[in-house]
């Protein structure tokens, strides 16, 4: 094993590191939706939506607000105080989102005098050409959400409220990415809490269960998954968010907790009290998924549209690496950081990478993880985590401020470190 890395890495060192960059442009003042109040009557036969969205949006002065919104739709109308609004939407347009590949570009004008308005989008989407990730309209699953883009999304909106009214055929059960109830004919589900992606799913054959620990809920939804799958699921989430609220010293501002098991092909995703993992059963694969998907929920402040993600991805993943650490055999943990530095030995740098290449997955996650873990080992782990605890408190949304708090703990020393591990 060792002469084949060691041809391996030989063949590695002749490569040039393709370097695809691309530099932060932000828009501190762009226009955002506060809320959404969405009305969707799913039909899972002609595999089409129906949907009425009341959005507030804050134009915040501006002339007009983008979204993507899945390209096979035929859009109504778009109204505010029952007077039509100008927009374009161009379905054989290029996504303007990365994540959204199956979208197209709307572009809404606001009306005259620009403030905080409610706008009402009437439009259907056909669905029979739907083939994007964690999304899906068979017989069997539904899962409706943001990477399929079936309501209007504007990239700059991460913190939006909502309430969606669901009507579904028959024989159906509904879940979501919020708090889930029955009423009537109807489902409805509550996000009172801030997000950016409203996740629908819904089976014939969707089931649940719960469990309530020091006041805190956890659910965990399902399909195909085997019952006593979901009971070990249930509980190795619980300790894991234990974990992990003991690990970083602060608990998630939460009381309820949702995880579904998605069974089709896929990875996962993390949302604010939400998480969803495409797995057939409960094993060593679904515990460190869930360790750095529940990571981001302490590492989900930073850009995701940029480099900095890295200060979501490496963390969370640096986070799942000391999560097997602690939870596994040290054979496991060891067989998992070598993978890491494999993966990161010729990474391009952290810095200014294009966050749309594929390039940018092991430099955000491999080489962040392990830049974290190196400097731990660098100021040991006394030391290392005071950092993090600050870094948690202080809610730390870029590279320089990241930079200018390692300086303050650490001295200029670790903070040249850091920056040259980044820029390397």
């Amino acid at each position: 094993m060792d002469s084949m890395r060691t041809y391996k890495h030989e063949a590695e060192d002749k490569r040039v590191i393709s370097y695809p960059r691309k530099a932060v442009m932000m828009d501190t003042n762009a226009p955002t939706v506060k809320r959404y109040d969405i009305l969707l009557d799913i039909d899972v036969e002609k595999k089409t939506l129906i949907v009425t969205v009341t959005a507030q949006i804050d134009f915040k002065g501006r002339e007009g607000i983008n979204f993507t919104l899945w390209k096979y739709s035929t859009i109504n109308h778009i109204r505010c105080k029952d007077k039509e609004l100008a927009y374009s939407f161009d379905a054989n347009a290029k996504s303007s989102n990365t994540y959204i590949r199956q979208g197209a570009p709307l572009h809404l004008f606001a009306p005259k005098k620009k403030g905080i308005y409610n706008i009402t989008f009437d439009y259907s989407c056909n669905l029979d050409s739907l083939d994007t990730w964690m999304s899906s309209m068979e017989k069997d699953w539904v899962q409706l959400g943001y990477y399929m883009a079936w309501f209007p999304i504007n990239s700059e909106s991460r913190d939006f409220k909502a309430n969606v009214s669901i009507t579904i055929n028959d024989g159906y059960t509904v879940s979501g990415s919020g708090i889930v109830e029955r009423k009537g004919d109807k489902w409805e589900m509550a996000q009172p809490w801030g997000g950016f992606d409203l996740q629908i799913v819904a089976s014939p054959i969707l089931k649940s269960k719960k469990m309530t620990i020091d006041g805190r809920t956890f659910e965990i939804v399902y399909t195909d998954f085997a019952d006593a799958d979901a009971d070990s699921a249930l509980v190795a989430c619980s300790e894991a968010l234990q974990f992990y609220s003991r690990l970083f010293k602060t608990n998630p501002s939460n009381d309820y907790m949702k995880f579904l098991v998605v069974p089709r092909r896929g990875g996962g995703i993390s949302r604010k009290n939400f998480i969803a993992y495409a797995t057939r059963r409960f094993n060593e694969h679904f515990k460190t998924a869930i360790g750095h998907e529940m990571g981001h929920f302490w590492w989900n402040k930073a850009p995701t549209f940029s480099w900095e993600d890295w200060l979501n991805e490496g963390f969370a993943e640096f986070s799942k690496l000391w999560y097997i650490k602690c939870h596994f055999d040290k054979h496991v943990f060891d067989c998992y950081l070598e993978a890491c530095r494999e993966n990161a030995r010729h990474a391009c740098p952290i810095y200014e990478v294009d966050r749309d290449a594929p390039e940018a997955y092991d430099a955000l996650y491999n080489k962040g993880a392990l830049l974290l873990y190196d400097l731990e080992q660098k100021v040991g782990v006394t030391y290392f985590f005071e950092f993090i605890h600050g870094v948690v408190e202080r809610e730390i949304t870029s590279t320089a401020i990241l930079l200018d708090y390692a300086e303050e703990i650490f001295g200029k020393e670790i903070r040249e470190w850091i920056e040259n591990r980044i820029k390397s």
